[in-house]
């Protein structure tokens, strides 16, 4: 099973909503790192404790819910795909919260419209995030 570790591959620091929030959003690990694999690989660990201080529910549920809430996927195919991982309660309840998001999302609910744009233009997203791991977890 391939694996992510979202503070060593994408950010130690990964916080809020939309890409207009910058680099480290949800919608970047959605639309950037979570769609791209889930649409190809069957399953995929993601350990959300190593190298992370903790997270907001903005990213949280922008990243995980909006995988259903835009179509992507249904809650239970995400449920089947992904594997969350970590070892201390305090990242349990992070687990928690991820679970839950993607349960409660409403499927096929909004339209996804992308903020990117947008926030290159503002110069709030840089795009400084290496995302060279997806492209290489894709190749194998």
């Amino acid at each position: 099973m391939d694996k992510i570790l979202i503070g060593m591959n994408f950010s130690s620091d990964p916080s809020g909503r939309y890409y207009t929030d910058g680099d480290g959003s949800g919608e970047e690990f959605r639309e950037e790192v979570l769609k791209p694999l889930l649409e190809k690989k069957d399953k995929i660990e993601i350990d959300i404790e190593k190298n992370v201080d903790g997270y907001g529910s903005s990213f949280l549920v922008e990243a995980f819910g909006g995988l259903i809430k835009h179509g992507y996927f249904t809650s239970d195919e995400v449920l089947s795909k992904i594997v969350t991982t970590c070892k201390t309660d305090d990242y349990k309840f992070y687990q928690n919260k991820i679970e839950q998001y993607i349960k409660q999302a409403l499927y096929n609910s909004e339209k996804y419209v992308s903020t990117k744009d947008l926030a290159i233009k503002q110069g709030v997203f840089k795009s400084i995030i290496d995302k060279k791991f997806v492209a290489d977890i894709l190749k194998d």
